[in-house]
């Protein structure tokens, strides 16, 4: 969403806050809107499913959240959601043994005020926003490691 869109939706109240929420999110070296879950794999794990890190890593995605368009009309003038993705290597439910998955089950909101908050995504599709995660914070997935390469700081948000 352009700043444009952002601007005639929430207008002027509180529109500098959610441009600089939005910003500290899109300037971060791991919002990486085009990386492919393949890809954001690539980064922890050959082919093989060998680590290419010792000791493990994992990796990690910041991009725009596309909702079903059901939840999308229910929430379109609620702010602005991102979906966070991290390949890592560990056990899924039940199982004995790790394995090599993308993990995508928290989403950022930042709302008309410029206030951010996490989310587990399956609410978010379901368009519930009232049950925030309090055990996380926004930086628990702000200025981690970047595994990406460079990229030029590019930020839809400041773009008219």
């Amino acid at each position: 969403m352009t700043s444009r869109i952002r601007h005639t939706i929430f207008g002027y109240l509180g529109l500098e806050k959610y441009i600089v929420a939005c910003d500290k999110i899109e300037s971060d070296p791991n919002y990486q809107p085009q990386v492919s879950n393949a890809e954001l794999m690539n980064l922890v794990c050959d082919n093989k499913g060998n680590s290419r890190y010792s000791p493990r890593k994992s990796a990690l995605a910041i991009q725009p959240m596309t909702l079903p368009e059901r939840i999308a009309s229910l929430l379109e003038n609620s702010g602005t959601f991102y979906q966070v993705k991290v390949a890592l290597k560990s056990c899924i439910d039940d199982e004995e043994y790790p394995v090599w998955h993308i993990d995508s089950s928290v989403a950022i909101f930042v709302n008309k005020q410029g206030e951010i908050s996490l989310h587990r995504t399956d609410e978010i599709l379901k368009g519930n926003l009232k049950a925030s995660l309090t055990d996380l914070s926004i930086d628990n997935f702000l200025g981690q490691e970047c595994l990406h390469e460079s990229r030029p700081n590019q930020s839809s948000v400041n773009s008219i």
